[in-house]
């Protein structure tokens, strides 16, 4: 359902817990993008094209340019590409599997749990987990650097 540039969407799946649980309803912000770049520890809805068209709520780890080194594999992400992980790893069908998406396959911002009603709030980023290795981000002359 589509509300304003939003979208609600149901968590299925256990490898967002605690944050977000099977049963609940989101509010995915498809406009949050335009006005600023993903960073990383958002939580995003994404639709990678491997999974044929199925959509996903994860942690966004990985920025363009990013080397990532993870459960022994490294993957170095290209320009306009984006590393995703579930936050129970073991729960998790994310880019381990899949690999990075790239930005159109990014649907927007996790950005409210609207349902249940007791646990309705805004979903705040954290930062991602402590087994992930973020080797070096690498600047490129397209990057806004100040």
């Amino acid at each position: 359902m589509m509300l304003f540039g939003r979208r609600l969407m149901r968590i299925y799946g256990e490898s967002m817990r605690p944050q977000l649980n099977p049963g609940e309803l989101v509010v995915v912000d498809e406009r949050a993008y335009r006005l600023h770049p993903p960073h990383r520890g958002d939580m995003v809805a994404a639709r990678p094209t491997a999974l044929e068209g199925h959509a996903l709520v994860k942690r966004l780890v990985g920025l363009p340019y990013d080397r990532i080194e993870l459960e022994g594999r490294t993957w170095q992400l290209g320009g306009g590409q984006f590393f995703l992980l579930g936050d129970q790893r073991a729960d998790s069908v994310d880019s381990r599997a899949f690999g990075p998406v790239s930005r159109h396959e990014l649907l927007g911002l996790v950005s409210r749990r609207l349902w249940p009603r007791q646990r309705h709030r805004a979903l705040p980023p954290s930062p991602p987990a402590s087994d992930v290795v973020l080797v070096h981000h690498l600047i490129h002359s397209s990057d806004n650097v100040t």
